[in-house]
């Protein structure tokens, strides 16, 4: 906790909530402690006890219906959701599906890797039953995969997070 606190003091400042020297997570709305949890890394808002019970308030909020809370002053984007990892260089996001290729679909969110410069004619009985085939990998899996983008003077960074428990 004697790391946390500083960290989410110069969270707070860096996202211009509150003057550096007057710091004090306890002052931001609850969009903003919400968001500073979940960005919270090394360690994550699991193991800050300041956060636990903002991470829990948030789970009851949404469990009851209630939207993902707001933070203006964080320049702040809303709840985003990448389930995968990027795919390898040269690889395209895909999922399954039937459109002339190989039953694959690019698809940001996809659950494979493909690589369509690579294709593959499969045929049965002679050339009227082809298929083509392409090689593919399955997508690892985000150990962290609700993010918000903060936009700064520098552009914006996105924060990847986990809205698992503890």
């Amino acid at each position: 906790m004697k790391r946390a606190a500083p960290t989410l003091m110069i969270g707070m400042a860096l996202l211009g909530l509150v003057p550096m020297r007057a710091a004090h997570a306890q002052d931001a709305s609850f969009g903003c402690k919400v968001l500073l949890c979940a960005a919270a890394s090394a360690p994550s808002w699991s193991g800050i006890p300041y956060c636990v019970p903002v991470m829990q308030d948030l789970f009851r909020h949404l469990a009851h219906g209630g939207s993902w809370p707001t933070c203006p002053e964080g320049n702040a984007s809303g709840l985003g959701y990448e389930p995968y990892q990027p795919c390898p260089a040269g690889m395209t996001a895909a999922q399954g599906g039937s459109d002339g290729n190989g039953g694959l679909t690019p698809a940001a969110n996809g659950n494979l890797c493909v690589d369509f410069t690579k294709p593959r004619q499969t045929c049965f009985g002679g050339h009227d039953s082809c298929t083509t085939e392409y090689p593919t990998s399955s997508r690892a899996l985000r150990s962290d995969p609700y993010y918000v983008d903060i936009s700064t003077a520098n552009g914006a960074q996105r924060f990847y997070f986990s809205l698992q428990g503890y």
